[in-house]
Formats: structure tokens, sequence, C-alpha cells
């Protein structure tokens, strides 16, 4: 059908008022009363601020701060952003326990409309305290736990978001008790002092009930391991810190990928049951690496094992290493074959026994003419008790049977080696019981920032056990981590070891020659030895001393900055020596001295230094650059800005 020639015009009028309007020039924001959006950040102000700090402010804020690098882009003006920031800015004040905080953002032009200034305006208000904190229906237990456990106390500055963690920390300490309670924290003001009261419904007291096990297929641990493994006995008490303890025991078995458990509270009959999902780790595995430590500057590691032999939990493993010195030659090779329990005779600690067959050169670097050649085949027994998830007690029995020979890397008189060939025995066995006792309260064993980690350790050897050396040995070590502002991490450790030799005098090392009477009668790989990248850099692994000591004492003390991602630099002084016993150590030796005299043998070492590090998730990648202030090294100078590369946390 035609259209009317009257519809035809207006529809045509109508069309071009349309294409006129879009023509026309429209009002830019600023005209509009509004900022750009298109505007870049040239800086952020805040007035009126005085009790908060204003990094923390920033640090909560969608709007960023302009870098001072020039080539750096600057932010752009977003105005969603901004009525985001300006609410958050509120929250922070009123987390100070300014109740009354407001705050406004004011946006100024400059540059000719391309920059802006953002100011945030902030009226701060007076700050409110709490006044008193009070329980009511408690009867179960004192209220001295529960105010040990909240963060709201009498006299801090009122949070309010904290009352939400502290109902939730309440609970926590109700269901630890068999109980689980509903809490409502309200308050009262009057003026700026603030009344918190805590109203708790205790509930009845619940006890475990059963516990149901399922699994995504068929369950190949036997069911009587997995309840041996667990802190749920049906009838106690219900304790939620049970279960978690129960949940570490499982893991620390190796046997299971995830763990899930879900408490079936039944209100009837006051028990509550769990819902254990467990999910298995494959049984079979294969595992390789490479490695850096004091000992060994370069290792290659292969492994492979079962992890769940005949269903009982059992994992057999098989394993080998190479190792190699600072100069790439050939260190060690050690073979070994284990079969580990997480049960051993009905107790919860595991135990594993161990066979093994090791190769080795020890170039005896301060003698500078010695190799020993060792063949050594082996075994040891060691049980481990874990009494909670940062102690554990490790006890351990080897023995080990020893061949060696002695190489010369130089030309010696005939005489010369002759007298050193007569004090080496060419076999030898020891066999020794070390009882170890470690915490750790580190919050990773790789890159620590915060916690801490001690060590305490007796070792003795023949007496009662027989074999050709007899000796006792103890150690202890300490390391803390402590969080500083930045990301930064102070980390500090102290070691410190003794040996004493008893019973028949029986020679290891040439005495006189290489060393005193004393040391001679301990065999040089139970002697104390340090030096290297995670003991006292600058130094070759273990020459301090190479021929070994009774006595050692070891410090560290190092600040890790990070830089940007997993790139930062490390700060570091190390000191250390060893000395041939416990008598030769004098309190003055230990101080620190500057100037330039070289170091006396019986004089602590000193070192400080710097160096990039890459974390990355197996461990810090470490170039260590050391320097000290005298001359020390066994040439008698200097180190002036010597490499050292290793793979994993110095401490």
């Amino acid at each position: 059908m035609r259209r009317p020639r009257g519809d035809r015009v207006r529809v045509v009028a109508l069309g071009g008022l349309a294409l006129a309007l879009i023509a026309l020039p429209q009002p830019s924001r600023a005209q509009q009363g509004l900022p750009s959006e298109l505007q870049q950040i040239e800086r952020i102000r805040f007035e009126g601020r005085r009790h908060v700090p204003a990094k923390e402010l920033r640090s909560v804020m969608k709007t960023q701060t302009p870098s001072v690098l020039p080539w750096r882009d600057r932010p752009v003006l977003r105005l969603d952003f901004v009525r985001a920031d300006t609410v958050a800015i509120i929250n922070v004040y009123r987390q100070h326990g300014y109740l009354d905080a407001d705050a406004t953002a004011r946006i100024r032009t400059r540059a000719g409309g391309t920059q802006a200034e953002l100011t945030f305006v902030i009226r701060e208000g007076a700050q409110s305290h709490v006044r008193a904190v009070e329980f009511t229906g408690v009867h179960a237990m004192p209220e001295t736990p529960l105010r040990q456990k909240i963060y709201t106390r009498q006299g801090r500055p009122f949070n309010p978001s904290a009352l939400v963690v502290d109902t939730l920390r309440i609970a926590e300490v109700y269901q630890d008790r068999g109980y689980r309670p509903r809490v409502v924290a309200d308050t009262s003001r009057r003026e700026n002092e603030i009344t918190v009261r805590y109203t708790i419904s205790e509930g009845p007291l619940y006890h475990f009930g059963q516990v149901y096990y399922s699994s995504p297929g068929p369950l190949g641990v036997q069911r009587s391991l997995i309840e041996r493994m667990l802190d749920v006995h049906t009838g106690e008490i219900y304790r939620t810190s049970r279960i978690q303890r129960s949940v570490e025991h499982l893991y620390a078995t190796d046997l299971f990928r995830s763990i899930q458990v879900t408490p079936l509270p039944d209100s009837t009959n006051s028990l509550i049951e769990i819902s254990m999902r467990l999910e298995e780790r494959k049984r079979r595995w294969i595992d390789a690496g490479i490695g850096s430590g004091t000992s060994e500057r370069f290792s290659l590691n292969g492994s492979w094992g079962h992890r769940n032999l005949g269903g009982r939990g059992i994992a057999g493993i098989l394993g080998s290493r190479l190792s190699l010195d600072k100069d790439a030659k050939f260190l060690l090779w050690r073979t070994e074959a284990s079969l580990q329990t997480p049960l051993l005779l009905g107790v919860r600690a595991s135990g594993q026994a161990t066979a093994y067959y090791q190769q080795s050169d020890d170039r005896v670097t301060g003698f500078d003419s010695l190799v020993i050649h060792q063949r050594a085949p082996g075994v040891r027994f060691q049980v481990q008790r874990e009494f909670s998830r940062i102690l554990k007690l490790t006890a351990t029995q080897d023995n080990i049977y020893v061949e060696q020979s002695v190489g010369f890397l130089k030309a010696l008189s005939d005489s010369v080696q002759q007298s050193i060939l007569a004090t080496f025995p060419s076999r030898y066995n020891t066999h020794l019981v070390n009882l170890a006792l470690d915490r750790d309260a580190r919050d990773d064993p790789l890159t620590p920032t915060r916690g801490s980690a001690q060590s305490v350790s007796g070792e003795i050897a023949g007496g009662p056990l027989k074999g050709s050396s007899s000796y006792s040995k103890g150690q202890i070590a300490s390391a803390w981590y402590t969080p500083l502002p930045q990301l930064r991490v102070l980390a500090l450790q102290v070691r410190a070891g003794l040996a004493r030799p008893f019973g028949k005098a029986v020679e290891f090392s040439p005495a006189d020659t290489l060393v005193s009477a004393e040391v001679a009668r301990v065999p040089i790989a139970n002697r104390f030895r340090i030096g290297g990248v995670n003991s006292v850099r600058g130094f070759a692994e273990n020459s301090l001393a190479p021929e070994g000591g009774l006595a050692m004492v070891q410090v560290n003390a190092e600040l890790r900055v990070p830089v940007v991602g997993p790139f930062g630099v490390e700060f570091y002084i190390d000191g250390g020596n060893v000395w041939p016993t416990a008598g030769d150590i004098h309190l003055s030796d230990l101080r620190p001295r500057i100037g330039g005299t070289p170091v006396k043998p019986g004089e602590m070492r000193y070192v400080y230094g710097l160096g990039p590090r890459l974390n990355l998730p197996f461990g810090p990648l470490r170039l260590d650059i050391t320097w000290s202030q005298r001359r020390i090294g066994s040439d008698g100078k200097r180190f002036l800005g010597k490499l050292q590369f290793a793979i994993g946390p110095s401490f």
C-alpha cells in the first residue's frame, strides 16, 4: 500500500531534524560541570588527614597513584573508582575508631583539561574507644579464654569490623569444647565510648558419632590404618582441633591427595558424625631433581617408589644421588633402598629401614696433597614421632662399614707417604645412635617470611654399640625470621656443636701432620666442617676446617628484600669457624675486628656480601658476592667480590 504524500513529507522532515541535531556540537563533560574521564591523574592529595597513614589509605584505593618515573603512563581518571575510593577511605577510618568520619572527592582540572588533581577531603571527627566488653549466657567455661581470643579489648579504638571476626573466634573456642553455639554481638554508644556485648546461646554438649568414609574409587588403604591415624573416637567430646590433627596425620602418610571432612550434627542425640572423603595419590611415582648444598656444589637426584605396598601404607623407595664439588670433580655417589611405614608396632610413629652403598672422594684441601677414596655399605634404622604440626622427635641408628685408600695429589717423599698411610686404617666401622628434636614454626620451609626453627641433637658412637670409633657429639641450631615493612625479611641463625672422643684411641688421620691427636680419633666424616654457600659464604665447601674439628660456631644474618615479582636481593653477614677442641675457643676470638692483619687460625671468620635471588617453586636461585674486611682466605688474601652460585635457601 502506498504511503500518503503528507506522511512522506513528515518522515523526511523528522529525519532532517535528527541529522541536524546529530550535527550540532555537543557540550563537553566539563561544560556540564563534570570532569572528563579521559583526563590523566597528575596528583592525589589527602586534605584533613591527621591520624591515619596515607599509605594505608592508598592501599585500599582503586585509583592508582601516579608513578614518579617519567616514562610510566599516568593513570586515567575514572569516576566510578573515585566513588569507590571515597567509601573505602571512610571504612578505613571507622576501623580505626573514627565512627563519624566522612570524605568527599574534589577534582581540579589542569594543563588545558588533560590533567587532573584528585583531592580527598576528610573530616575525621573524634575517635571512639571500647569502654567495656561484656558476655552473657556463658556457663560452660570461664570468660578468660574468650577474652583472650577476641580482638576487641577494653581501652582499644573501636573497630566495627572486628565484631564479625570475634563472633567466629568465640564460636571456635566453644566448638573445641563440644558446643555449637549461636553468638550475637551488639553495641551501645555513649558519646565516644562503646560498650560491646556478646550474647551466647551455648546449646547442648556434643560428642563424636560414627565416622563414614568415601572415595572417588575403590579405597586401596586398609581402614584399620586410617582409623589408627585419627584422633576422633566415638563417644568422646567433640573437638574441632582433633579433626584438624587427624587430617594432618593422614596427610603425613603421603597416601592421600585430598581429604574433605564434613561434620554431620544430630541435635536429637547431641552427636556429630563425620563424613570423610579421601582421594588417594598415585601409588607409583618417579622423581628427579638437582640441588646445591654445603658439602655438595651440584647434586643430581633420582628416585622411584611405591606408596602403598600391600594396602598397608608401607612405602618402598629406591633412590640414587650423584654429587660434584666446586671444581666439578667427583664427590659422592650413593644408592639406597628403603621401606617406610606410618605405623610402627601399632604406634603412630613412622619407621624406616634403609640399606645403602656409597662411594666418595674427600679432598683434604688444607693439606693440599691428599684425596681419601671411600667405599661404604651401611644399614640405617630411623623412628620419627610427630607430637604436633611443628614438633617432632627423630631417633636414628646407623651402621657403616668403610673401606678407604689414600691418593696423593702431588709428589711427596716416600717417608712422608709411608707415615701418612700408616695412620689411615684401610677398614673401619662406625655404629652410632642419634636423637634429634626439631621444632619448625616457619610459615614456609623454602622461602620463610616469619616464624622460627630450632633443632637439638645428641649422638653417640661406639662404646656399648662397638665399632672402631667411639665419640659423643652434640649440636644446636636456631633460626628466626622477622617480617619488616615493604615485605622485607630479617633472617638470623646461630649454630654450635661439640664432639669428644672416648674409649680406645684409634687414629683416622695422621696426628700432628693434619690434625691434633684428639681430632684424629674421630672419623673425618663425623667431624665438624663448615664453609660454603649455605654456611659461611666466600669459602669453599667444607674448607673451615678441611681436616675437621671437634668444636664449631656459626652465625648468619640476612636481609631479604623483594624487588619485582619473583626477583629480590639479599644482604648478609656470615661468621664461623671450627676448632680442634672446645678448649681452643676463646671469647676474645669471637669478636669481629677491622684491620689489615690476617685472621689467626683460632679467630672467627667474618664476611659480608649481597646477591640477587630468583624465587622459584622449588626454592630460590642465588648468586652470592662476598667480601672480607681482613685477609682471611687460605692464601692469606681478602675476599673481593667472590662469586658463588646456589640453589635453595641459605638457611
